[in-house]
């Protein structure tokens, strides 16, 4: 009999069976190392009870803990994405759309929504990082513009959350011209 054999109860065995722990229940904190309980993680809204660090949280989680939740409304969702220029580099560009739509419910990288804060009417845009990055192409564009339109004919705030990787390369020139459109629109509400 070794020397652990003598230490140890006969019911316990050295090397038995290890219970684990399902996925996601625990998540460590990126600022601070701690091992935090992901419900209340959650109920704080992605913030470290610890050290306050921020951590990255989704579009919708975002604007669901923005907006009031009534009567609020989603401007451009019909507006999606097409391969017009039939891109590939080292994949298909219309696959990888299908991908970045499976992996975040997303048909783009950005939400619009009008709706109010505290019973004040706002139009709120917001960028979805994981969807490609959070890039800008025609549809991101297309969307941001509508939102603005809306805001400016209701005569409310546009708030823009930001979390972009610029403009989607696979879209080329058309992505490039999202920029003009955008500004032009932000000169146009800036002279109302």
């Amino acid at each position: 009999m070794s020397w652990i054999e003598k230490l140890l109860p006969p019911r316990i065995k050295p090397g038995g069976a290890r219970k684990t722990v399902p996925e996601g229940v625990w998540t460590k904190c990126p600022g601070c190392e701690a091992v935090l309980y992901s419900a209340e993680l959650e109920r704080s809204l992605q913030v470290c009870p610890k050290c306050g660090h921020h951590m990255r949280i989704r579009t919708r989680e975002r604007l669901d803990a923005l907006l009031d939740p009534e009567g609020r409304y989603e401007i451009g969702q019909e507006v999606l994405p097409v391969d017009t220029l039939r891109f590939k580099d080292s994949r298909k560009y219309s696959d990888r759309l299908s991908d970045a739509t499976r992996d975040t419910g997303e048909t783009d990288a950005l939400v619009v929504y009008a709706g109010a804060i505290r019973s004040i009417p706002v139009v709120v845009a917001a960028f979805e990082f994981e969807f490609m990055a959070g890039s800008m192409g025609s549809v991101v564009g297309e969307r941001f513009v509508r939102g603005a339109q809306v805001a400016l004919e209701q005569k409310t705030p546009l708030v823009c959350i930001t979390s972009t990787g610029g403009a989607r390369m696979q879209e080329g020139l058309l992505s490039l011209l999202q920029m003009a459109k955008t500004t032009a629109m932000v000169a146009r509400r800036r002279s109302r």
